[in-house]
C-alpha cells in the first residue's frame, strides 16, 4: 500500500511538471470594425425610395474569423491570436447599412428577411481584398452594383483602396481598415446612389 501511494505521488508530480513544461498559448484577442464617424455624417437629399442591401460577399479566404495578412507573393498569414469577433461579412453588412441609413435617410433600407411585399431596388457589394500586407499597407478592393426592382443595372463601380498603417499592432490595423472602408468605399458609393435617387 505504501508503494502504491508513492507511485501515485510520483505520477501526480510528473504530470504537474509536464503541465508546467508545456508551452502556454497567449490568450486570443477579438476585434470589431467600428464606424467612429457615424454620428458626424451629413445627410444627402434623395427622393423617397426603398432599397434592399444584400449581405456583403467576401472572398473565401476572408470568410473565417482569423484576421489575415497577405504578402506580395500572395502568401496568406492567418493570426491565431487576433480574430474577428464576428464574421467579416456580417460586420460589413450591418455597418454599411447603418452608415447608409444616416447618409441617405430618405431611402428605406431593408436587409435579411425584413422585406416589403413589393419589389424594390437592390444594392450588392463584393469584397476581394480586406487586409494588410507585410510592408504596412492596407488593401481593400471589390465592386458594388445598384439594380432597379425590374433588374436594370442603374450603377456599378469597382473600388480599390490602399493606405498606410501609421503604427504597428492589430488595433491600428482594424482601425485603418474601418476608416478606409467608410471614407473610401461607402461614402463615394453613397454619393453615387444619391445621384441615382435625386429629388425631383
Amino acid at each position: 500500500m505504501i508503494i502504491n501511494k508513492r507511485l501515485l505521488s510520483i505520477g501526480v508530480l510528473s504530470g504537474w511538471l509536464l503541465g508546467c513544461a508545456a508551452p502556454v498559448a497567449p490568450p486570443s484577442k477579438e476585434y470589431l470594425l467600428l464606424d467612429a464617424k457615424l454620428e458626424q455624417v451629413s445627410a444627402l437629399p434623395t427622393s423617397a425610395q426603398s432599397v434592399q442591401l444584400m449581405p456583403v460577399v467576401v472572398a473565401n479566404y476572408l470568410a473565417g474569423n482569423d484576421i489575415v495578412l497577405v504578402s506580395k507573393e500572395g502568401v496568406v498569414h492567418r493570426s491565431q491570436q487576433n480574430l474577428w469577433a464576428e464574421s467579416l461579412s456580417a460586420q460589413l453588412t450591418r455597418l454599411t447599412q447603418q452608415r447608409l441609413e444616416n447618409t441617405l435617410p430618405q431611402l428605406s433600407w431593408f436587409s435579411g428577411q425584413r422585406l416589403p411585399a413589393y419589389a424594390i431596388a437592390e444594392l450588392s457589394i463584393e469584397v476581394d481584398k480586406f487586409y494588410a500586407d507585410l510592408e504596412g499597407q492596407v488593401h481593400l478592393s471589390g465592386r458594388w452594383q445598384l439594380m432597379s426592382a425590374e433588374g436594370e443595372v442603374w450603377r456599378t463601380q469597382a473600388f480599390y483602396v490602399q493606405s498606410s498603417l501609421n503604427a504597428d499592432g492589430y488595433t491600428v490595423l482594424v482601425q485603418t481598415l474601418s476608416l478606409s472602408w467608410f471614407d473610401e468605399v461607402v461614402n463615394p458609393m453613397a454619393n453615387q446612389i444619391s445621384q441615382v435617387f435625386k429629388s425631383p
